[in-house]
């Protein structure tokens, strides 16, 4: 059993520190303020082969296996947890193309993806359907040569700014049985987006869609039709891992940042860390994270493998996004006055960590999950 890094992957960590200390760190402060997607980081980042690195070469990945990519979004969110996230979650939408995609949505949507030329998104959740993703309302009617798409979405990432997204929508009865997936442009008729304004994650694009008699083709449904609900099963095998990894860069730094700061800072004639009441907190803080390592990885590991483990995929996410809110929490508490200042970094890192525990299904959601495993109701 070897807990390290293979050596490739040490290597493409140590080049994402370089970029993201370089090319991010310096600016997140006014990125966060902005508010708007960074693409021109997004950009450099794809140069450079930082977004879908588990993507075939053929379409213009990297070809590497997925704990790369859990890396990657590591380093980035440790960087930045606003930037950082943004550039992460750039490839939303690819997974369901790779494992279920035709040669030509691959070539046509996913390609585009790695190459820089536009992030991409999943559309599940809608106003009366969060973590009960069987009861979706949009609907797909059959036509000639396609569908006609109506209906609603709420809270999708990189909605309003991606070329195309996956969506999800109700092609034939009640409950899971019923839904199918479609690569849709969000140029076409019909698909109109509005930003939502949030907590935090300010770069996030996070956007409620609606669709009005949109047309789409029969050539871009995504796997089969009523086949939807059991590729999404696929896809939140690695997505829940991906967001516990992205809430877990956002713990290590903000738990970096608090260490350096009860090093340096004073009170009563000693450093912070000499106070036990700091120490402790610093300690229970490194406890998690290293805990939330070994859940990450060893489920990222499993997928590399070809087993994923849909009970193991949902307690890394669980765990490290929990982990996440404690560790920024904590990082807010040492510095004191400080921490609630926009001067320095874990404020924000505080901010967006919060929504972790509730995008891509919720904790509440994870335990359900979990239990049914437990339970003997779910095959691994």
């Amino acid at each position: 059993m070897d807990f390290e890094l293979s050596e490739e992957h040490r290597m493409i960590q140590q080049a994402v520190r370089e970029f993201a200390e370089k090319e991010i760190m310096p600016y997140s402060r006014e990125y966060d303020e902005r508010g708007e997607y960074p693409f021109e980081l997004f950009r450099k980042a794809a140069k450079l082969g930082f977004v879908g690195t588990d993507l075939p070469e053929e379409y213009d990945g990297a070809g590497m296996d997925f704990t790369s990519s859990i890396v990657i979004a590591m380093e980035l969110t440790r960087a930045d947890s606003n930037v950082g996230s943004a550039i992460a979650s750039a490839t939303l939408g690819c997974p369901m193309l790779k494992y279920f995609g035709t040669e030509e949505q691959k070539e046509q949507y996913m390609a585009r993806v790695p190459r820089g030329e536009t992030t991409s998104g999943i559309a599940i959740t809608e106003p009366d359907a969060g973590s009960d993703a069987a009861s979706i309302k949009t609907r797909a009617e059959r036509v000639e040569n396609g569908w006609v798409v109506n209906g609603s979405k709420v809270f999708i990432t990189n909605g309003s700014i991606s070329d195309w997204i996956i969506l999800l929508a109700r092609t034939g009865g009640a409950g899971y049985r019923g839904i199918s997936a479609f690569v849709v442009e969000t140029s076409w008729d019909g698909y109109e987006a509005r930003r939502i304004e949030k907590m935090g994650l300010s770069c996030h694009d996070t956007a409620e869609l609606s669709f009005r008699n949109m047309f789409v083709p029969l050539e871009n449904l995504v796997g089969k039709e009523n086949q939807g609900f059991y590729q999404l099963m696929r896809f939140f095998n690695e997505s829940r891992i991906s967001v516990g990894a992205i809430n877990l860069g956002m713990a290590i730094g903000a738990y970096e940042r608090a260490l350096e700061y009860a090093k340096e800072r004073k009170a009563f004639g000693k450093p912070l860390i000499e106070h036990q009441a700091i120490a402790f907190k610093l300690a229970d803080m490194y406890k998690d994270i290293e805990a939330a390592k070994l859940l990450i990885f060893k489920a990222a590991w499993l997928v590399d493998k070809g087993n994923p483990d849909p009970a193991l995929s949902s307690a890394a996410k669980l765990f490290a996004t929990e982990t996440a809110i404690r560790v920024t929490y904590e990082a807010v508490q040492i510095f004191g006055g400080y921490g609630f200042s926009k001067e320095y970094d874990v404020e924000r890192y505080y901010r967006d960590a919060r929504v972790g525990t509730i995008y891509e299904g919720t904790s509440e959601a994870q335990k359900i999950v979990i239990s049914r495993r437990i339970a003997g109701k779910i095959r691994v």
